[in-house]
């Protein structure tokens, strides 16, 4: 017998054997199957990284423990915590900036006439005014800042309206009307809004920080920086715990809307944070991150 009737034999030898082929085709399958499995994981393995590294984001929030106050008699003090809490996925550095506005509204001081005769003199409660007195465009929002301007309306309730006299609405982008901290020059009625400072967390050019302590703030030409790297999911020491409206505060702006709104910057690690950031090296932030940068 030559060698290919040999082969030929072989062959249907084994095909006679049904047991044996059923083990074999059973082993080729699972080869299969299993190697189709490792190659599906490695390759949804590469694509997780490569999206992990993607997705590996830069992300701060500004967080508040603050309740919206509708009646706020002078003297009193109410909570408003500010912080900033690292919820992205790399580590960063905040800073903030405080941002005030305050619309207030016409006053009845107007006396009454008969002839030459005071009858009445003015109230002081707010001037109402009618529906038919505001224009479809000219309301003011509470949570749109950029309608508090004078002579725009603010509804009470319906057909009942308040018309704004004085309106400090500073547009967010210039920084030059941001909040400075212990401005002795500071006049009314902002003067009235009393911010309350986690005092022990917060320094400045007049009181610095000494040997050992962290995880403060630093106020510096507008902004209050802190001092630490934020890693994921670690938040600031409060820079705000609470305002004050001043006793002094005058009857004129009864019924005023006052709005604090606290504007965060947050960067990565690297040492373009100095330039991002227009630090001089006389600044003090300066000093506090340039051995924190890489």
């Amino acid at each position: 017998m030559n060698q290919k009737e040999k082969r030929k034999h072989l062959f249907q030898t084994f095909v006679r054997s049904k047991g044996l082929f059923v083990c074999f085709s059973l082993v080729l399958s699972l080869l299969l199957v299993v190697g189709s499995t490792y190659a599906w994981i490695t390759s949804a393995d590469e694509r997780v990284n490569r999206t992990n590294a993607n997705q590996r984001k830069l992300s701060a929030m500004v967080e508040e423990d603050f309740t919206q106050v509708f009646h706020w008699s002078p003297g009193t003090t109410k909570k408003k915590e500010i912080r900033v809490k690292n919820n992205g996925e790399i580590p960063a550095i905040v800073r903030l900036s405080l941002h005030e506005f305050f619309v207030s509204f016409e006053t009845n001081v107007a006396d009454n006439h008969r002839g030459n005769l005071a009858i009445e003199e003015g109230n002081g409660n707010l001037v109402v005014y009618p529906a038919t007195s505001v224009l479809p465009n000219n309301t003011i929002k509470v949570k749109d800042t950029t309608t508090w301007k004078i002579n725009n309306y603010y509804s009470v309730y319906a057909n009942k309206y308040y018309k704004a006299n004085q309106a400090i609405c500073n547009p967010l982008d210039d920084h030059s009307l941001a909040y400075v901290y212990n401005d002795t020059g500071r006049t009314m009625p902002l003067k009235a809004m009393e911010l309350n400072f986690q005092t022990t967390k917060l320094f400045d050019q007049a009181k610095k920080p000494i040997a050992g302590d962290a995880d403060y703030w630093y106020y510096e030409k507008g902004y209050f920086y802190y001092s630490e790297i934020l890693q994921p999911n670690e938040s600031t020491e409060d820079l705000l715990e609470s305002v004050t409206l001043n006793p002094t505060y005058a009857n004129q702006y009864k019924g005023a809307l006052y709005k604090l709104v606290p504007l965060m910057d947050a960067h990565d690690i690297t040492k373009s944070l100095i330039s991002d950031w227009e630090i001089n090296s006389t600044d003090f932030a300066y000093d506090m991150y340039q051995n924190k940068l890489h």
